[in-house]
C-alpha cells in the first residue's frame, strides 16, 4: 500500500495535522481582517437632515427685585459684610420711603403681587399688595420700606406682563441727605454697575439679592482708575435663597476714586444695586442707587442727563463714566443729543480708552438742559453718567470755594438699550421731566412716533402723542401731561420705533438746595412664543 501517510510515524502525522489546522485558521482570520479593513475604507453615511421642530413655550412669569430703603453703614464686619449699630445714627431725620407699583399689559390686563423677599410659599408668602387692573392699567403704593420686595406677575395670555416698580427715598438732612430713586430690576446671571466710589468720605454699599429658591454663588470684579482692582479677601459670596447680602466696597477695595463693578452669579440669578453716598467732612455730598446698566458693547446710550449752568472747569459738574473692560484699549467718541439736535462737547470727539481703566469725562460747559449721551467706540465699553445738584454746582473753582460748605446731591443714570417700550413706575408726590430721545439710525428716516400715558391708581389719567425728530431730545414736564402729577403712579411709553430711549429726571427743592434722582425703564421680558428643537 502506498500513500503519504504510510511509512510516517503516528506522532509526526498528528503534528502535521495541527500545523495544517493553524495555517487554515490564520488564513481565515487574515481574510476576515482584510474584509473588515476594506469595509472601513468606505465613505461614511451622509447625516440625515433632521428638521427643526417648533415647540410652543408659554410666556414666563415676570419677576422684579425692588430695592429697600437707604442705610448708613457704621462699620464693616469680618467677611466684608455690612453691620449697623442701631444706637449710632447720625441722620437727624427719618428717611421717608415708598414703593410705587404699576401693572399694565400691551394687549389687555394683567394682575401682579408684591411679596417680601424669601416669602415664596405658605402664610409668609401672603402678598404685601396685589394689583388687579380692571382697565388698561392700575397702580398702588407701599409706604415705609425696610428690606427688599419682589414683584411677580403672570403673563397676560401669550404676552409677558408689563409691570414696573420704583423705590423712592427722601432724606432732608444728615449724612444721607438727598433724593434716591431706583426702578425694580430683573434678577440676572450678570450685572454691570457703572458708578460709585470708595475714596475717603465715600461709601459703596453693594446689595446682592437672591429672589429664587436655590442659593447663588456671586463673584465680583471691580475696576478703578488704575485698572482691575485686587479685592481684599475672597471675591465670591454665597447668597442664600430668598435673602440678600450686603458688601461694603470700601472694605474690599479702598481708595478707588471711581469704580465699575461686575457681578456674576452661579446656581441662581441675583439682583444687584450699589448705594453710593459721600461726605465732605461733615457736609453731605449726595446719595443714590447705582442700578444695572447695559452689557459691554461698542455703542452705549445714556438718557436723562440733566445739567445745570456750569463753566468748563466748574466744580461738581455732571460727568460720563466709561470703561473698556476687555484686554484691548481703543478710542471712543461722544455725541450729545439735546432738544435742538447734537450739541458740541469740547474734547469729546475722540477719547483714548486704556483697557481696564475707569475714565470720567466732565460735562462742564454744556448749556443747561436735558440730553442723551451716545458713545461710539471701536471696542466694547460700559457707560453711565452722574448728574448733580446744589448751590455750588457748576461754579468756577474759586467761586465754589468762596461759597463755603454747601450740601450736594447726585443721581446716576445707567446705559439703556434702544427701543424699550413699556411701563415706568414713579415714586409718589414727585415732580420732574420725561426725557425721550430718538437716536439716529442709517436704516430709518423721519420722526419716531410714540405715545405717553400717565397712570394713576385707577387707570390712565391722560395720553400725550409724541413725534421725536432723529437726533433730538424731547422733554415733557410731568405736570404738563395732565396738570395733576401728584396722582400719578407711573408712565407707559408705547412705540415700536427701535430708535427711542427714555428716562425720567426727578427733582425737589429743599431749603438748603435742590435734590435730584433719575429713573430708567427696565426692558419687558422677551416674547418667545416657540423655540426650535432638533429631534434625534
Amino acid at each position: 500500500m502506498s500513500g503519504p501517510e504510510h511509512g510516517v510515524p503516528p506522532t509526526r502525522r498528528r503534528a502535521w495535522a495541527v500545523v495544517g489546522a493553524l495555517t487554515t485558521a490564520t488564513a481565515v482570520l487574515a481574510l476576515t481582517a482584510g474584509v473588515a479593513a476594506v469595509g472601513s475604507l468606505r465613505p461614511p453615511t451622509a447625516p440625515r437632515d433632521v428638521p427643526l421642530l417648533a415647540v410652543d413655550v408659554p410666556a414666563a412669569v415676570t419677576e422684579l427685585v425692588c430695592p429697600g430703603t437707604v442705610h448708613l453703614a457704621t462699620e464693616p464686619e469680618e467677611g466684608s459684610d455690612a453691620a449697623y449699630d442701631p444706637a449710632f445714627d447720625p441722620t437727624p431725620v427719618a428717611s421717608r420711603s415708598a414703593l410705587s407699583l404699576l401693572s399694565v399689559s400691551p394687549d389687555g390686563t394683567s394682575g401682579a403681587a408684591v411679596t417680601r423677599l424669601g416669602a415664596l410659599d405658605g402664610a409668609d408668602g401672603d402678598p404685601v399688595v396685589t394689583l388687579a387692573p380692571e382697565g388698561r392699567a392700575a397702580g398702588a403704593t407701599v409706604d415705609g420700606l425696610s428690606g427688599g420686595l419682589v414683584l411677580r406677575a403672570d403673563a397676560a395670555g401669550e404676552v409677558p406682563a408689563w409691570v414696573a416698580g420704583a423705590t423712592g427715598v427722601r432724606t432732608t438732612d444728615g449724612d444721607l441727605r438727598g433724593l434716591v430713586a431706583a426702578s425694580c430690576g430683573r434678577a440676572a446671571a450678570e450685572v454691570w454697575l457703572v458708578g460709585g466710589s470708595t475714596a475717603l468720605g465715600s461709601s459703596g454699599r453693594l446689595v446682592l439679592v437672591n429672589p429664587g429658591r436655590t442659593a447663588a454663588t456671586v463673584s465680583l470684579e471691580l475696576w478703578g482708575p488704575s485698572g482691575p482692582v485686587e479685592l481684599a479677601g475672597a471675591p465670591q459670596y454665597l447668597v442664600p435663597a430668598g435673602e440678600e447680602r450686603v458688601v461694603l466696597l470700601e472694605g474690599i477695595a479702598a481708595e478707588q476714586e471711581r469704580v465699575v463693578v461686575h457681578v456674576t452669579a452661579a446656581g441662581g440669578r441675583v439682583g444687584a444695586y450699589l448705594q453710593d453716598s459721600a461726605l465732605r467732612g461733615l457736609v453731605p455730598a449726595g446719595t443714590d442707587d447705582v442700578v444695572a446698566g447695559a452689557a459691554p458693547a461698542p455703542q452705549q446710550v445714556v438718557p436723562g442727563v440733566a445739567v445745570t449752568a456750569s463753566s468748563a472747569d466748574g466744580a461738581d459738574v455732571a460727568l460720563l463714566r466709561l470703561l473698556a473692560p476687555g484686554s484691548q484699549g481703543g478710542t471712543a467718541a461722544i455725541t450729545v443729543l439735546g432738544p435742538e439736535g447734537p450739541v458740541d462737547l469740547p474734547g469729546a470727539a475722540e477719547l483714548e480708552l486704556v483697557a481696564g481703566e475707569v475714565l470720567d469725562v466732565p460735562l462742564g460747559g454744556l448749556p443747561p438742559g436735558y440730553y442723551t449721551l451716545v458713545v461710539d467706540a471701536d471696542v466694547a465699553v460700559v457707560a453711565g453718567a452722574m448728574i448733580t445738584r446744589g448751590e455750588g454746582v457748576g461754579l468756577a473753582p474759586d467761586l465754589a470755594a468762596a461759597a463755603g460748605d454747601v450740601p450736594l446731591d447726585r443721581a446716576w443714570a445707567p446705559a439703556t438699550v434702544l427701543g424699550v417700550a413699556g411701563p415706568l413706575a414713579l415714586p409718589p408726590g414727585v415732580s420732574g421731566e420725561v426725557v425721550v430721545t430718538a437716536v439716529p439710525s442709517a436704516d430709518l428716516d423721519g420722526s419716531a412716533p410714540a405715545t405717553l400715558e400717565l397712570v394713576g391708581p385707577d387707570g390712565v389719567l391722560g395720553t400725550t402723542t409724541l413725534r421725536v425728530a432723529p437726533g433730538s431730545t424731547s422733554v415733557h414736564p410731568l405736570t404738563a401731561l395732565t396738570g395733576a402729577s401728584d396722582a400719578a403712579v407711573g408712565l407707559v411709553l408705547r412705540s415700536t420705533d427701535p430708535r427711542l430711549t427714555w428716562a425720567v429726571v426727578l427733582t425737589e427743592s429743599l431749603p438748603d438746595g435742590d435734590v435730584v434722582a433719575l429713573l430708567a425703564p427696565v426692558p419687558p421680558a422677551e416674547v418667545r412664543p416657540s423655540v426650535a428643537v432638533r429631534a434625534r
